[in-house]
């Protein structure tokens, strides 16, 4: 694993807490919440490994998160605030004090958009960018906190990443953890933080995330240390080894460079060990060539092999931007 200076800062945020571009660093310590458990854990970085100095992963009760993009996420704020300082407990911190969060799959959504040019001013630039997320998402820009950034062209085309959540959303999460007096400076979607594992890397060949949920699943395939394509799936449990093989055809049709140099064989599925077995076949077969499936030791990451690493990957990604 590479330790080196990287434009994953460039990642684009969703909370106006802090303005993470122009900090000058980024907390060890990460939470995730997902529909089923939060994951809170501090980072240490040592000898080219991460490890959890603090890890606390907590089974939440039925029905308490409810990952919605345009609904509220916690149906009982005060249960929500218990069950965070029950992680904490867990996990060993006596006080949390700065940190970052991923939010549940499907309460916040990104997508990277080609252009056939650079606008000519940022007013116009700021036009398109509104369309294109109008568009994509159907929700006004106006109730929606936006970020988007400026990637690599791919073939000559300019590409930015917009990440998007609704206002009402955000708010609520912000309120939570005010009233914890957790001080929150990134809140990014699950995805991001998991993809994090695969940008930081250094590789320069493309590489594959899966994130499995009982929606479906969310992919990132990583180009270096930038995302290219960003899905976020929304299927039977049964078909989703059938959508995971039609994206990666795509891929292969659409997205490879020019040259053809790069065609990605890793992949890091996040899920049971049979389901990455699973997708790590499927992706064997969609692109006809040999994989290889990642796990912590492959990332860097030193961890019991019995720890849940499935719970708590996005909030190790996020936690390893420290180190940026």
């Amino acid at each position: 694993m590479e330790n080196g200076k990287s434009s994953m800062r460039t990642i684009p945020i969703l909370s106006d807490i802090l303005n993470f571009l122009t900090a000058p660093d980024l907390p060890k310590t990460s939470l995730a919440i997902s529909e089923t458990h939060l994951a809170l854990l501090t980072l240490r970085y040592s000898k080219r490994e991460f490890e959890p100095r603090n890890l606390g992963v907590l089974r939440l009760p039925p029905g308490l998160v409810n990952a919605s993009f345009t609904e509220l996420n916690i149906v009982d704020e005060p249960s929500m605030i218990d069950h965070l300082k029950k992680t904490a407990v867990q996990s060993g911190m006596k006080q949390v004090k700065r940190m970052s969060a991923c939010l549940p799959a499907g309460s916040a959504y990104s997508l990277v958009i080609s252009l056939e040019s650079v606008p000519g001013a940022r007013t116009e630039l700021a036009q398109v960018i509104e369309w294109k997320v109008e568009r994509s998402l159907g929700h006004k820009f106006s109730d929606l906190q936006v970020n988007y950034q400026r990637l690599r062209d791919f073939n000559g085309h300019p590409r930015w990443i917009i990440s998007a959540a609704h206002k009402r959303v955000i708010e609520q999460y912000e309120r939570i953890f005010k009233e914890l007096g957790w001080q929150v400076g990134l809140i990014t979607p699950r995805h991001i933080g998991e993809a994090q594992w695969l940008m930081r890397s250094g590789l320069e060949e493309d590489q594959v995330i899966i994130s499995l949920n009982d929606r479906g699943f969310d992919a990132v395939i990583v180009r270096g240390d930038e995302p290219i394509l960003i899905r976020e799936v929304q299927c039977p449990l049964s078909e989703r080894e059938n959508e995971f093989y039609r994206l990666m055809v795509f891929y292969k049709d659409r997205l490879l460079p020019e040259d053809s140099r790069g065609l990605l064989n890793r992949i890091l599925t996040i899920g049971t060990p049979a389901e990455q077995r699973n997708f790590c076949d499927v992706l064997a077969s969609a692109l006809e060539k040999d994989t290889v499936s990642l796990g912590p030791q492959q990332l860097g990451l030193k961890i019991d092999p019995a720890a849940p690493f499935n719970h708590f990957a996005a909030a190790a990604g996020l936690a390893t931007m420290a180190w940026n």
